[in-house]
């Protein structure tokens, strides 16, 4: 595959269904579950032709189509998409950079792309054409901070996995499918090493450098336990 895809198991539990919660935060106390990287089961196929878009016909799934494995019908795939105009400055120095994110379910020929305001603490309510996109927050949870294209799909993971409660649809898994290695190795293998080391780069004092988009990744590992079971 040309892109790399983590795997978030999903919870049978349907109690596991509230928007958004409060955040979490995490601390060398926590116990962190990480989510785990997808292993196609035919590596020459692309992430359309492994998840194709399809309706399972079954009485507890959905009846419209998802991107759907086609190697196991409990996977459903959610495509991730994020932009950043004047990303970093580097264009004008003195503009301050407008990230956008988005990530899409399913297919709508013919029908434009939902835009709307997805903040964290409500739910979207406008048209569901299959691509949801949104301005990230001038805030997100709090944290001030430059609009950059990382946070932004962060955004978009997080957007996509509270968008719906997939396992009320019959998903036991789900993939999310990002070009991003900053996500998926954040998500499946570097977050336990920051929160060890308290959010800092460098394990001395107290001061210094620290890992960014600390709010955002504390609320994503949430909904990935939450969907963890």
């Amino acid at each position: 595959m040309n892109e790399e895809l983590a795997i978030f198991i999903a919870s049978p539990d349907p109690a596991n269904t509230q928007f958004f919660p409060s955040r979490k935060r995490l601390t060398r106390r926590s116990r962190i579950r990480p989510a785990s990287i997808f292993h196609p089961e035919d590596p020459s196929l692309t992430p359309e032709e492994h998840f194709p878009l399809q309706t399972v016909r079954a009485p507890d799934r959905p009846v419209h189509p998802r991107f759907v494995n086609r190697f196991n019908s409990r996977e459903v795939l959610l495509v991730i998409d994020a932009l950043c105009i004047n990303n970093g400055r580097h264009a004008d120095k003195s503009s301050p950079p407008i990230g956008s994110s988005s990530f899409k379910f399913k297919n709508s020929p013919g029908t434009p792309n939902a835009a709307a305001m997805l903040p964290l603490s409500e739910e979207y309510n406008g048209p569901i054409t299959g691509t949801i996109a949104f301005r990230l927050e001038e805030e997100p949870q709090g944290d001030v901070m430059d609009h950059t294209s990382n946070p932004a799909k962060l955004r978009a993971v997080i957007a996509a996995l509270h968008f719906r409660s997939w396992h009320g649809e019959g998903w036991r898994r789900v993939a999310v499918l990002t070009d991003l290695e900053y996500i998926v190795k954040g998500a499946t293998e570097w977050l336990p090493r920051w929160v060890g080391r308290r959010w800092r780069k460098s394990k001395v004092g107290r001061s210094g450098r620290k890992y960014v988009n600390r709010d955002l990744w504390e609320e994503l590992q949430n909904r990935i336990e939450e969907l963890g079971g």
